[in-house]
């Protein structure tokens, strides 16, 4: 089992080292292709300007362009790039990162109990999987939830609708169909 995980996991990785290569390649051509672009501007504004006069425009217009890029850069809040603690269960603070990877692990667990027939340990991944599900925010857990709501599994859906209803009059399966 865990040679198959492991395996899994090394596929993975293979996949996705094939993928960056492409996407590099890919890069690269893009790249080669936007310096033969500039290249020919430069020669254009060289035959109407002369070369100091395309010099100073292409260069102009790339300071300014990375000036433009620093300047949204820096209207950005750097700390949204990293990780913002999640308020665990018990009082901790784990990342979103984490608890993914927690969920992972738990569900990889509860598995492996569940295919051994092992129920202390299933019902543990289980209520470890919970508590992440809760940690991200997704839902609350039954023990949570308001007394007002606790038995009914749909507390958004109205009460009084003649469609939730059971029938008063049920149809006679003897009864011949009208029409």
């Amino acid at each position: 089992m865990i040679d198959q995980i492991s395996n899994a996991i090394a596929e993975m990785a293979k996949a996705a080292a094939a993928r960056l290569a492409v996407f590099a390649a890919i890069a690269l051509v893009i790249l080669t292709g936007i310096g033969f672009l500039i290249a020919a501007i430069f020669m254009y504004l060289a035959a109407q300007f002369g070369a100091l006069g395309a010099a100073l425009g292409l260069g102009s217009v790339f300071v300014a362009l990375g000036l433009v890029a620093l300047a949204i850069m820096l209207q950005k809040d750097p700390s949204d790039a990293i990780d913002q603690p999640i308020a665990g269960e018990h009082g901790t603070k784990r990342r979103e990162d984490d608890v993914l990877l927690d969920m992972v692990i738990h569900a990889a667990k509860a598995g492996f109990a569940t295919g051994q027939g092992d129920k202390a340990r299933m019902q543990n991944g289980f209520d470890q999987l919970v508590t992440d599900f809760s940690d991200l925010g997704l839902f609350e857990p039954r023990e949570r939830r308001d007394a007002s709501d606790a038995g009914d599994d749909f507390p958004d859906r109205a009460a009084d609708d003649p469609g939730d209803q059971p029938d008063k009059n049920p149809i006679d399966p003897n009864a011949k169909r009208a029409g």
